[in-house]
Formats: C-alpha cells, structure tokens, sequence
C-alpha cells in the first residue's frame, strides 16, 4: 500500500510542476511583443550599441527585441532573444 501511495504522490506532484513551469513560460511569453518593428535605442547587455562600434561595422536590429546583431552569415539567431534575424 505505501508503493501506491508514494508513486501517488509522486504523480501528482510532477503533474503540478509541469502546470506551474507551462504557466510561468506562457506569461513570459506574453509579456513580451512581438509586434514590434522599431529597433530600441537603448543597449542591452548582450547586444551591440551602436554607439561602441564604427560605423564600418554591419549591424541588424532584430525585429523582435530590437537588439543590435553582426550582419554576418554564420548569425542566423538573435543574440537578445533567440529569434531569427531577417
């Protein structure tokens, strides 16, 4: 009987991880706009600022998060985000 119950529990447990992970990535996910098309002014961390770099170097601004990337073929993916750069 204790097997039962403890393989009970255990199920139930995992059960309410899984709800509250989907629940917690869902509303992270909507947070953020994906509607946006203007790049934003401010640096971020990980993102180039424009004003560091020469104007020699070629940058893309990621259309979701704005973010400033390398126009490089080997950068397929936003270093900000994770999205895929146009």
């Amino acid at each position: 009987m204790a097997t039962w119950a403890w393989l009970l529990a255990y199920l139930l447990g995992f059960a309410l991880l899984q709800l509250y992970l989907y629940r917690y990535f869902m509303k992270s996910a909507t947070a953020k706009s994906p509607e946006r098309t203007t790049p934003r002014v401010e640096s971020r961390t990980r993102a180039f600022n424009t004003n560091e770099r020469g104007p020699d170097e070629n940058l893309v601004a990621c259309n979701t998060c704005g973010a400033y990337n390398e126009s490089h073929s080997m950068y397929t993916f936003c270093r900000e985000c994770g999205q895929r750069l146009a």
